[in-house]
């Protein structure tokens, strides 16, 4: 009987053991597949070459780095903006994971993420990301984004609310895929000391036409509406109009135009016409301003009807019509003569 009775426990303990291993190596492996469901940040952006982002509407932003450029290329033909990019890479860095999504609410998640979800791809030095995010809905309060990490390893099975630290909101408006939204705005843009001539062709007599050119040794010169050479009589003020043209942008490529006015705009006579030269650059950047027609009757300091829209005008640039704010254009028209 005690014999038996030995045997008894020794097959209680083997048990317990195995129970415990198994239990052990599912809560390890349980865990480990958790922490990496919830690793959504990445740790060095500096490392990041490539931003893919996809919606179900079928909208597409594609982001390269280019070695030694400043900026990085949008689908393979234009420069993104700088503060978009760097706005992802820095989401990319402090993500975090702020719960899992409630029980009650998950399946209307999952059904909303698969419905409206965008997809983002993160990749650094090879051909596959190694990580991707499916952004849903923001939560209820606005503080967090639903989300779901995929890695090289698989997809995670829980969808989790995601929150940026040292931000209150949510992160999904961040990953937008319109071209026109992300392409970059600038027109002249000359960091440090770069910018040598800048022409301002004026075909509205109210405005004159102007030149300024920096010599090497730092000495602006100033040429009139005549192209006859002017003396700087307030030297100061005409060194902050020639830096007004180091860095210049339009509002945005999106003109909201039919067809016909686009045609329209795009034969009419310029209005003005401005250009800059870089150190070094014999072919100047040219952009044409036309008045916009105002959208409302509007009226000045002496209460006379204002001609133009007060607000903006438009551009051709680089072959394509681009909206313009006069906030920033006008101070480039009108020199301290």
């Amino acid at each position: 009987m005690h014999r038996n009775l030995r045997l008894f426990y020794l097959l209680l303990l083997l048990t317990a053991f195995v129970a415990g291993a198994n239990w052990y190596v599912n809560r390890t492996s349980g865990s480990l597949a958790q922490e990496e469901a919830v690793a959504f940040a990445i740790g060095d952006t500096a490392a990041v070459s490539r931003i893919f982002i996809a919606d179900r509407d079928g909208g597409q932003a594609d982001l390269e780095r280019i070695a030694d450029e400043r900026y990085w290329l949008l689908n393979g033909e234009h420069w993104a903006r700088k503060d978009a990019v760097d706005l992802l890479l820095k989401t990319f860095l402090r993500a975090r994971v702020k719960s899992p999504v409630p029980e009650g609410q998950r399946e209307q998640v999952v059904k909303l993420l698969a419905a409206r979800g965008k997809k983002v791809e993160i990749y650094t030095d090879g051909p596959e990301p190694v990580k991707t995010w499916y952004i849903g809905t923001p939560t209820a309060d606005h503080t967090g984004t639903h989300m779901v990490l995929e890695t090289p390893n698989g997809m995670a099975r829980d969808p989790y609310i995601v929150h940026m630290e040292g931000f209150t909101g949510f992160l999904s408006t961040r990953f937008f895929t319109d071209e026109r939204e992300w392409r970059y705005t600038g027109v002249f843009d000359f960091p440090g000391r770069t910018l040598h001539r800048v022409e301002v062709e004026s075909h509205d007599p109210k405005y004159p036409s102007y030149a300024m050119e920096v010599a090497t040794d730092g000495v602006l010169s100033l040429w009139g509406s005549d192209g006859k050479r002017v003396g700087v009589t307030d030297t100061v003020a005409w060194q902050d109009q020639f830096l007004r043209f180091r860095k210049v942008h339009l509002e945005t490529y999106n003109h909201h135009l039919d067809s016909a006015k686009w045609h329209e705009l795009s034969e009419a006579p310029a209005d003005f016409t401005l250009r800059a030269w870089g150190k070094g650059q014999t072919e100047p950047i040219s952009i044409d301003l036309l008045w916009k027609d105002p959208i409302e009757d509007l009226y000045d300091e002496n209460e006379e009807l204002m001609p133009h829209d007060g607000a903006r005008m438009y551009g051709r640039f680089r072959g394509e019509l681009v909206l313009l704010q006069r906030f920033v254009f006008d101070p480039l028209l009108k020199p301290p003569f």
